[in-house]
């Protein structure tokens, strides 16, 4: 199971319970769609790069040809321009030595995002920053992307529908993006791991997740994991974007 949540308000608590009680969380799931990544195909990408970065993680450290790999897979816009030093996270920074969750990510989990901003030069915000997370520690990370600061956070009136995140997207003409410079990145990030840890916790075991996964080792029994939560709310978001 993912780490418990902390940090949320009793009123978000209830808005956040009325929303997993009005919602099927494990048809959004299964209606998760990126390119090649569907539910019908077993999310294959997805596996991949789960894989990929966990064993990177555990073995050498993720690297700036790992942060390219999932720049490709979610179609950043310029890739030539991340710049870096080789290895953008050392070893062992998700994972203990049993292959777990490395324990100081309960209460720290913004930690590696530092690391990562350190690292990497240029050319990789907030979004990318969150799915490299998100591959290598899918238990305990899920992406933020724009879809879903548009519909759960600030920046978009003409979509928004909840207001859990004080974050903001912005577009200045030339797409969608999350700013780094505003006052609550990254913490708003740290608050939205803690949405997904809540709903990770709330929801009855009922994660569809694909056969592929599970055989990988890297579902089991049903859980949610904070990666699948936020899938699913990606899906959710995507309906009115």
């Amino acid at each position: 199971m993912p780490f418990p949540y902390y940090g949320l308000s009793q009123k978000l608590i209830v808005e956040l319970n009325e929303f997993r009680d009005q919602s099927d969380f494990a048809c959004l799931y299964r209606s998760y769609s990126w390119r090649n990544d569907t539910y019908a195909n077993g999310f294959p990408d997805i596996l991949d790069l789960e894989v990929s970065l966990i064993n990177s993680d555990n073995n050498l450290g993720i690297s700036l040809q790992d942060v390219k790999r999932v720049a490709d897979w979610g179609k950043l816009r310029n890739p030539g321009r991340i710049k870096g030093i080789e290895i953008v996270l050392p070893k062992k920074t998700l994972h203990n030595d049993n292959g777990n969750s490395a324990e100081y990510l309960a209460r720290n989990p913004m930690e590696p995002v530092h690391i990562l901003e350190g690292n990497i030069e240029k050319g990789v915000g907030p979004t990318y920053l969150s799915k490299v997370l998100r591959f290598g520690l899918p238990q305990d990370y899920g992406a933020i992307d724009t879809r879903v600061v548009r519909v759960f956070g600030q920046g978009d009136l003409t979509v928004q529908q909840h207001n859990w995140l004080d974050l903001s997207a912005k577009n200045y003409g030339y797409g969608w993006f999350i700013p780094k410079t505003q006052r609550n990145w990254p913490s708003a990030y740290g608050f939205w791991l803690n949405i997904l840890r809540f709903f990770s916790h709330q929801l009855p075991n009922n994660c569809p997740h694909p056969k592929a996964l599970v055989d990988a080792g890297l579902r089991f029994n049903n859980n949610w994991i904070c990666a699948d939560v936020e899938m699913a709310l990606f899906t959710y978001a995507s309906k009115f974007i």
